[in-house]
């Protein structure tokens, strides 16, 4: 099989044979499936194969496509000439082209052709509002989609880009009327909005009807074609049950290029349980299954092999399973397992206990103000860890933003949370979903970024002011998804503020200045509570209400500022210095109510403020509580601190923190403590017991160390010669032998080597005379010079 080809940054997909997939051959254009390769998702190559004309011409129409994108619409990425042929590259449309899919049935089912009827007349619609790019042949151009059981969408996946047509465009406009009715009878002729099972009709002859009345379409009948679809979304039922029949659902365009979910489960046997291997077609390229070892709930889904994608979708995903595991990355979805085996690489990624923006807004449809700031405020949380973890994530759907509740999207308590108001959730925390996925590859869900125009220089992130307030205009219902219409109400004054703040952060992205997102939300801040402070209170009478006016920003106190915001108040107390029955005290402030509200300061990129401060930097937080204490305080303003102070406990007594130490392990403590640190000091000071007797013990082993002088005993034994010292007279050659001489006691003199004070007495035994004992020979070294005993 030869090697993917390349254009620019975008490889060419090739199927399983080797050949390049082509999307559209005909005498106008050639288009091919490929893979950009730097924003990590699959693209539509159109190269046109006749010179341009009108180069000119070429560029206004791209660049109007490019700066005013439409969730309907595949986003006009790039365009220009290479070699002298003319080419633009579209986002993917993972669907089947209408016409081809209406002519492979024979018969569907009404609801069904009512739905697609409506779904590509607003398609329609939303291309001719932004010119004359609707091709001459819309069934060709327009792809299908499925995005739930019983839902569907109508994508607009190619234009007309050239000027030579236009002129044949304008002929067809008058018989837009009369394909119209001729539509709508058809559809009321063969019982429009029935229940299921309902009543079939030809796919053949609706085809035909729908294609010739989106051909006669263009921008001069838009009101024409929103009426035909009002009426006809009336003929549809408002509550189906069952699904779409197999052979009638519409085909995904990657399908036949991945592997097949059996052999994705047998890469995977021994890691993950396959739950089921039935398909939700919101997410047609994930199963459902639970990890063997650690027993999770996974979602797992194939990683594109080389041939249809580059090899670093790969490398960001064995990124994101380090990554996303860590602490830090709380914002993060986990990607719980990334295993090759089989030559097939699949991923799994842990289920999101929680509800994501595309099935809060299906829901909802539109949120208000406050409600979308509180979105917003907390997403900004999980894009700081998404830029700081380093992941290239250049993409994030509706559909990737989760609110984690702890509860799983089939949950009861899940759609109780669906139908009330988000401040009045006990809580919820924003995360993301940062790794590429197979549905946001293909181009499936909504993407905010479609609604941004084309920068003149890359921006440091991706993640800035404009795509908040891109995706802001989704929550507000501004813009709407695909398949719902949104009709906001209540505050017209307040977002027609916040319209025109949108729309000025939109503009500094085309002017490569997009704003931080801290200034966005502070700006965002300014203008709620500006408007809730100017709405008038519910009990004022008539005459006082029309006195309210706006206080300033920085003069609202928390409290009020969680009101303002639509928060919960926290639960009133009776303060000990008014009375409980003293009903409170109503602010009046001077300021009339029709003052005119500027309103430059609050879109402008530096804001006002009325303190006169320098710092263009204004957290949220900061805007509630600055120059709170700075204001004079009423006379009549209860006194918060000591109705506090004396308040009684408001926890049950087993949650109240207390000492539970007993007062013995104190006292033992204590005076362990105490003589550990005596015994330290006394140490080091010299005066420590175990000092002292250390030092009495040198002295008397240094004098048990000492010899001391050999006492003889008074047994018959010879005794050691005895030192006379040199003074002494000397011994007499001679010495008469007595028959019994006494015993003398020899005093020594005085030895150093004896202590002081002590002599020593020799008793000579009996028959042994003087010259005996002194016959030996004294030890060397002594001193004694004795002469010999005179011979016999």
């Amino acid at each position: 099989m030869s090697e993917p080809s390349q254009f620019r940054h975008y490889q060419i997909i090739q199927d399983a044979d080797g050949n390049n997939v082509e999307l559209v051959r005909d005498g106008g254009q050639v288009a091919v499936l490929a893979f950009d390769m730097q924003r990590l998702e699959y693209v539509h190559c159109h190269v046109l194969l006749e010179p341009l004309a009108n180069r000119s011409a070429f560029d206004d129409a791209c660049r109007a496509l490019q700066g005013r994108g439409h969730p309907a619409l595949a986003r006009m990425i790039e365009f220009g000439e290479d070699e002298g042929n003319p080419f633009y590259i579209t986002s993917n449309i993972d669907g089947e082209l209408l016409r081809p899919y209406l002519t492979r049935l024979q018969d569907m089912p009404g609801w069904l052709a009512l739905t697609i009827a409506c779904r590509a007349l607003e398609t329609a619609v939303a291309v001719c509002e932004r010119g004359e790019f609707l091709t001459e042949t819309p069934l060709d151009s327009f792809r299908i989609v499925q995005t739930g059981p019983q839902a569907v969408q109508v994508l607009a996946a190619d234009f007309r880009v050239l000027e030579n047509s236009a002129r044949k465009k304008q002929a067809l406009k008058t018989s837009f009327d009369k394909q119209a009715k001729f539509l709508k009878a058809f559809l009321v002729e063969q019982g429009g909005g029935p229940t299921l099972p309902d009543q079939s009709l030809p796919a053949a002859d609706f085809s035909e009807l729908l294609g010739a009345c989106l051909s006669s379409a263009g921008v001069g009948v838009i009101a024409a074609m929103r009426e035909l679809r009002t009426t006809l979304q009336k003929l549809t039922p408002e509550h189906l049950s069952g699904e779409i029949p197999t052979a009638q659902k519409p085909r995904a365009l990657l399908a036949p290029l991945l592997a097949s979910y059996q052999e994705v489960a047998r890469g995977l046997v021994n890691l993950v349980r396959i739950q089921s291997q039935r398909l939700d077609m919101a997410n047609p390229y994930s199963m459902r299954g639970t990890l063997t070892k650690t027993g999770r709930a996974v979602l797992i889904e194939q990683v594109p092999p080389g041939r249809i994608a580059c090899p670093r979708v790969k490398e960001v995903d064995d990124t994101a399973l380090k990554v996303t595991k860590q602490r830090d990355n709380a914002g993060l979805v986990t990607v719980a397992l990334v295993n090759e085996a089989d030559e097939v690489t699949c991923l799994a990624e842990e289920i999101v206990e929680g509800i994501s923006l595309a099935d809060l807004m299906r829901e909802r449809r539109w949120i208000d103000v406050q409600e979308a700031y509180l979105v917003l405020a907390g997403l900004d949380s999980a894009l700081s860890q998404l830029e700081h973890s380093h992941l290239p994530a250049c993409k994030l759907r509706l559909e990737d933003i989760f609110l984690l509740t702890g509860f799983a999207r089939e949950d009861s308590r899940s759609t109780k949370l669906l139908v009330s108001r988000l401040n009045e959730w006990p809580a919820f925390n924003v995360i993301v979903r940062a790794h590429p996925t197979l549905a946001a590859m293909s181009g499936r869900g909504t993407d905010p970024a479609v609604l941004l125009p084309p920068p003149k220089t890359t921006p440091s992130t991706a993640w800035h002011a404009g795509w908040l307030a891109a995706l802001a205009k989704f929550l507000l219902g501004l813009e709407s998804p695909v398949g719902i219409l949104a009709d906001p109400q209540g505050g017209a004054r307040e977002r027609e503020t916040v319209a025109r703040l949108l729309e000025d952060e939109i503009a500094k992205v085309a002017e490569a200045k997009p704003a931080q997102r801290s200034d966005f939300l502070g700006r965002y801040a300014r203008i709620i509570q500006h408007y809730d402070l100017a709405k008038p209170s519910a009990d004022l009478p008539p005459s006082k209400a029309a006195t309210v006016a706006p206080a300033p920003v920085s003069s609202g106190s928390g409290t009020e500022a969680a009101m303002n915001l639509g928060l919960k108040p926290p639960p009133k107390t009776i303060p000990v210095s008014k009375s409980a029955s003293a009903p409170p005290a109503k602010r009046e402030l001077s300021a009339p109510l029709n003052t005119e509200i500027p309103v430059t300061p609050l879109t402008a990129g530096g804001v006002a403020r009325a303190s006169g401060g320098d710092d263009s930097h204004v957290g949220f937080a900061e805007l509630l509580f600055r120059n709170a204490g700075s204001q004079p305080t009423p006379p009549d303003a209860p006194d918060w601190a000591r109705a506090a102070a004396n308040a009684p406990p408001t926890l049950p007594a087993h949650l109240i923190p207390r000492d539970d130490v007993p007062m013995w392990l104190k006292a033992a403590v204590f005076i362990g403590g105490s003589m550990v640190l005596g015994a330290i000091f006394a140490h080091f000071s010299g005066d420590a017991l175990w000092l002292k007797r250390r030092t009495e013990v040198k002295p008397a082993a240094a004098a048990a160390a000492m010899p001391t002088p050999r006492i003889p005993a008074p047994a018959p034994a010879p005794l050691p010669a005895i030192r006379v010292p040199e003074t002494e007279p000397p011994v007499p050659k001679a010495i008469p032998v007595a028959p019994a001489p006494p015993r003398p006691v020899v005093n020594a003199p005085t030895d150093p080597d004896v202590p002081s004070g002590r002599g020593v007495s020799l008793s000579l035994p009996g028959g042994s005379g003087l010259r005996e004992q002194l016959s030996t020979e004294p030890p060397a070294g002594t001193g004694t010079n004795l002469p010999p005993p005179p011979p016999r």
